[in-house]
This record gives structure tokens, C-alpha cells and sequence, in this order.
């Protein structure tokens, strides 16, 4: 499936509670409820040179940025790995992309994806996962121009859950193990920010990402005893293993 048809697939499914508004490019982000974010995570194909891949990239999302209704793109890269997977994480690259609302996104999707950028571009990578984002609390708004900007040094975990996969799910436990492992990182000196997010394209996968202070901080985090005990106290990870993809990355842009 092209990318055209992948955002039309999205779009003609999510487009009944949308909102319209008339920003252009160039104004100030918009900041809502309703934005909705695009979560590419990408692996380039075997062969494929890695520059030629950013370059194509950049192309690709400029003319992204260009539209009415893109908001804010980042994009990052993975360094650490948690599911010993075999991937080389050299080889894979993670975008997040803000859109007023899902309609719009759409109708970029539309605008976008024949172009020569967007031909050249996809034609560079294969997806490990496309998903289209809302933070889970329906009353939170998120501005991607506030999380870990480029010099600061902060790095950008993302871990991505499919519930489906989890035998006899009870999305009480679920929900009750995950709260509670979130309090225990939130008291971690070295914890900036944390956002859960639902998908809106597959109502199966979750998304939780999790900013630190630096690698260095994330790697005391995690080798704090106090920490570990607390967390296994929790049972998530144990019980909730990330299953689609885990990592913590630099950021890129």
C-alpha cells in the first residue's frame, strides 16, 4: 500500500467529529484537542543509502511543512533498543508530525503524497509502524515544539504496545499496572515529560513516550535499584511487555 492510499484509508474513517479551521502555513501553531498526530517509524531498505534517505527526507517533509494544517514536524533517531530485536537501529529513523485535526491531515495526505518528494521518499524505506495519534487523556493538549528540542541534550523514549497481543487482556489490570508504573517514573529526578496516546488508526495500539534529562540520565534512571524495585513492584513491564517497538532515541530536528 502507497502512502497516498494509506493517509485517504485513515482519513475517510476518522473525519466525522472533525473540526475545520482556517490556519495557513506560516501562523502560529494552533495548540487544540483535535490535532492529531502521525507517528512513522521507519526502517530504510537494504541497499539504500542512508544519506541519499535523509536527503529524500528532508525534501519530503518540507514540502510537508508547507501545507495548511501541518503544525510541527520531529524527527528522531533510535540508539537503545529494549525488545532484542536484530534491528540496526542505524537503519531506522522515527518521525512525529502535528495536524490540526484529522480531517486535514487527510486532505494533505491528498495534496502530498504523489508528489515527486513523496514518490522519492517512500520509495527509500519500509514502515515498522504508521500510526495516527491522540493523547489518551481526551483533555490534553500536546505542542511538539515543547518536547526535547534539538541542543538540549534530552533524549525521546517511545514504546509502542499492541493490546491484541497480550493473551486474555484485562484492560482494568492493564490500565491500573500502567498508572502506577507511570507515578513511579514521574518521581525519577531525571524524568521531564511523559504522554500516553491511543491510536486512532488501529484501536488496538498504544503509544507511550517518555522524555529524559539526557542518555546519561536514562541510564541512571534505570540502574537505580530504589527504581527497579518499585517498578517490578508495579508489574507492568513484566506483565505488559512493549511488543511492537521500544526505544530511546536522539533527536534529530
Amino acid at each position: 500500500m502507497n502512502f497516498l492510499n494509506l493517509m485517504l484509508l485513515i482519513a475517510l474513517g476518522f473525519t466525522s467529529c472533525d473540526k475545520k479551521d482556517d490556519n495557513q502555513p506560516g501562523d502560529d501553531e494552533q495548540v487544540a484537542t483535535e490535532n492529531v498526530f502521525v507517528l512513522p517509524i521507519r526502517k530504510i531498505k537494504d541497499g539504500q543509502d542512508i544519506e541519499d534517505f535523509k536527503m529524500k527526507r528532508d525534501a519530503y517533509v518540507a514540502t510537508l511543512e508547507a501545507q495548511a494544517g501541518t503544525l510541527s514536524d520531529r524527527e528522531f533517531q533510535p540508539f537503545f533498543e529494549f525488545t532484542g530485536s536484530d534491528l540496526d537501529l542505524s537503519r531506522v529513523f522515527v518521525g512525529l508530525t502535528s495536524f490540526q485535526n484529522n480531517e486535514t491531515f487527510g486532505q494533505i495526505g491528498q495534496a502530498t503524497g504523489s508528489t515527486p518528494e513523496a514518490t522519492a521518499f517512500f520509495d527509500t524505506f519500509d514502515f515498522l509502524t504508521f500510526q495516527v495519534l491522540q493523547p489518551l487523556d481526551e483533555n490534553e493538549t500536546v505542542d511538539l515544539e515543547e518536547f526535547a528540542n534539538l541542543g538540549t541534550g534530552q533524549v525521546w523514549e517511545v514504546a509502542v504496545r499492541d493490546l491484541s497481543q497480550y493473551t486474555d487482556l484485562d484492560q482494568t489490570d492493564y490500565e491500573n499496572k500502567r498508572d502506577a508504573y507511570l507515578a513511579v517514573l514521574a518521581a525519577q529526578d531525571n524524568f521531564v515529560r511523559e504522554v500516553q496516546w491511543k491510536s486512532i488508526s488501529d484501536p488496538n495500539v498504544v503509544v507511550g513516550m517518555t522524555i529524559y534529562k539526557d542518555a546519561a540520565s536514562y541510564q541512571a534512571v534505570n540502574q537505580d535499584q530504589s527504581f527497579i524495585d518499585a517498578y517490578l513492584a508495579t508489574g507492568f513491564l513484566q506483565n505488559y511487555p512493549i511488543n511492537v517497538y521500544g526505544a530511546i532515541h536522539n533527536v534529530l530536528k
